[in-house]
């Protein structure tokens, strides 16, 4: 999910567009073709100047511009088609987090305890 403050040109994109990059797509019902859509749809749309906040990034960086991702991220940037966004996912072969057994099944209860 993302947000879009219009007042002030910003969009909060949590996981789905990162700088130069987006969330993963391979576990917990992830589909690489729907967030290529809902990115091209929803985000990519959005004025080129719009601020861009990720909800993270490993390399100390800020934010960045709707502009500046569609045209160099290197992920879903630069035209790239669904079909050749789909086949980047596939081919990351990305390990799994330290944690994933027990963030997985805490996230599908919504972070509530077992009793």
């Amino acid at each position: 999910m993302s947000f879009y403050d219009a007042y002030t040109g910003a969009v909060y994109t949590g996981d789905a567009l990162l700088i130069g990059g987006c969330g993963r797509t391979d576990f917990q019902g992830g589909s690489a073709k729907t967030l290529y859509r809902s990115v091209h749809s929803q985000l990519f749309v959005l004025p080129d100047d719009t601020i861009v906040y990720p909800a993270h990034d490993y390399k100390g960086r800020l934010r960045s511009t709707i502009g500046g991702e569609k045209s160099s991220n290197p992920r879903l940037g630069g035209g790239k088609s669904v079909g050749e966004f789909v086949k980047i996912m596939a081919d990351l072969k990305l390990s799994n987090p330290k944690m994933l057994d027990v963030a997985v099944p805490a996230n599908l209860r919504c972070g509530v305890p077992d009793k």
